[in-house]
């Protein structure tokens, strides 16, 4: 494993740049964890109600 190397940067407007890309890639972030759990709760009630209907088809024929 690599030692994280931490830099003192004195530049006010450097830090405040970096604060705020790091904001953004946590609302980036957010979202994307968002929008892979929506896919995958649409998986699993896909899944199911094709499950359901095979299990249907099996009793009716």
């Amino acid at each position: 494993m690599s030692k994280r190397v931490s830099r003192l940067i004195s530049d006010p407007q450097a830090q405040e740049k970096i604060a705020e890309f790091r904001q953004e890639l946590d609302e980036q972030i957010d979202q994307a964890i968002d929008h892979h759990e929506f896919k995958m709760v649409y998986i699993g009630i896909a899944t199911l109600v094709i499950f359901a209907g095979v299990i249907f088809a099996a009793w009716k024929f």
